[in-house]
């Protein structure tokens, strides 16, 4: 099994399609899915991938086939609200990565450059519109989206609920926090909560507090895995973590996310305790801020490989919201919304870095600079001052997580062996 816990069978599968969306619309593609999981259990798979891939095969069914309503959301939208509602999300952007990893974005991209959007956005929503356009996505029943983080997320989805002819709704996230900006948006969650099912059948709110239940639980076992990432050596590889940002940002909320943290837990708590460590000779511990290419790429082979070197956490896999309160579901949510760290002054950023690099041993932090990415982009020279400061090497290191035209291992490589050389200099100093 490779890449966001997908067994490398049904990978090749997608590749040799001649219209993977007509296949994913077939009832018995998920029947063989599924049924190839215990066999897979039974050969020695490990339960977190197998139980990853279970979630993700019931999700794209319940949105391919129809079975609830299917919700499209942009990255940052609290999927606690369409859970509850009784809707499937579907994110557009993850999506992309998703089909990077299978190696099906290129058609997708092309799509969208035929509807003559410019190649220097992000191919993250390039990807995810021109699969919309192509007919490469499920048909969303609404579309919501936030106004942070990312400016060309609601863009692109505003052009996908035109292109599906569904309701579109946009929570305005308020830049300052207070009270009432709080009270602002909750407002603004629960009027969508409440007009959701008028225009669409099958959404009701009666859910949102089984859902924000399931929230708490998800993230009681997630910040148990968190602390156990904190050892050293890694117990986990950071190029496998960062594939499972996917699930972080899809998939709060829903019924399946609290068994897979439990089963990563148990594995990473085996790993601790048998001393069986991915990265050998561990020598240097990042942290790995924004994405990562999705598509197969070696850098993470000389990474973790040649260079002993761990990915030890990742900036998008920070829980940053607190416990959730299923009696008030829209003021706890517009809560999770606000407390992003990337959205309001660069300083909430920083602090959550700083914060990071002090809980997981960080000997250097690497931004990976994707192409189009305004919002974290636009902060690394602020980030580069600030862990100057705290004497921690950084390096912006460009790149792009889904077109691989526009992504070059030789120069990313190079790049990561001299920073790699520079940890080298400091550890032996």
């Amino acid at each position: 099994m490779t890449g966001f816990g997908i067994p490398s069978g049904l990978r090749r599968a997608a590749r040799r399609a001649v219209r993977p969306e007509v296949v994913l619309r077939r009832r018995w593609a998920y029947r063989v899915a599924s049924a190839a999981l215990p066999l897979l259990e039974r050969n020695g798979a490990r339960p977190y991938k197998v139980a990853a891939t279970r979630c993700v095969l019931s999700d794209f069914a319940d949105a391919y086939l129809g079975r609830k309503p299917c919700i499209f959301a942009s990255a940052f939208v609290p999927t606690e609200l369409v859970y509850g509602m009784g809707g499937v999300p579907f994110l557009p952007e993850a999506a992309a990565g998703l089909a990077a990893a299978f190696g099906l974005a290129a058609e997708s991209l092309s799509a969208c450059e035929a509807l003559w959007y410019s190649p220097d956005l992000c191919s993250f929503h390039r990807a995810g519109l021109g699969g919309a356009a192509a007919g490469l996505l499920p048909r969303p029943s609404a579309v919501i989206v936030s106004s942070h983080l990312c400016d060309g997320g609601k863009r692109s989805l505003f052009h996908m609920s035109r292109l599906a002819g569904c309701p579109f709704y946009m929570l305005d996230v308020p830049y300052s926090s207070s009270d009432r900006a709080a009270r602002w948006l909750a407002s603004q969650i629960e009027q969508v909560a409440r007009d959701l099912p008028r225009r669409v059948p099958g959404l009701s709110a009666e859910g949102l507090p089984h859902a924000l239940e399931r929230s708490n639980e998800a993230l009681t076992e997630y910040e148990r895995t968190s602390a156990l990432r904190r050892n050293v050596p890694a117990p986990w590889r950071g190029s496998e973590a960062l594939n499972y940002v996917l699930l972080f940002l899809w998939s709060w909320g829903s019924p399946w996310l609290a068994p897979f943290y439990r089963a990563l837990r148990v594995h990473l708590e085996r790993t601790v305790a048998a001393g069986d460590f991915p990265v050998l000779g561990e020598r240097h511990r990042l942290l790995w801020l924004n994405l990562r290419p999705y598509y197969d790429t070696g850098v993470f082979k000389y990474l973790e490989g040649d260079w002993a070197s761990s990915v030890a956490f990742e900036e998008y896999s920070f829980a940053y919201w607190p416990r959730l309160n299923p009696r008030e579901p829209f003021a706890s949510l517009a809560e999770k919304m606000m407390s992003n760290f990337g959205w309001g002054p660069i300083e909430r950023r920083l602090e959550v870095i700083a914060r990071l690099v002090g809980d997981y041993s960080i000997d250097g932090v690497v931004q990976f600079g994707q192409w189009g990415c305004r919002q974290s982009n636009g902060g690394a020279a602020i980030i580069a001052r600030e862990l100057k400061g705290m004497g921690i090497p950084f390096l912006n290191l460009d790149g792009d997580g889904v077109d691989a035209r526009c992504g070059s291992e030789a120069q990313a490589v190079t790049r990561l062996g001299a920073f790699i050389e520079l940890l080298e200099a400091r550890r032996g100093g």
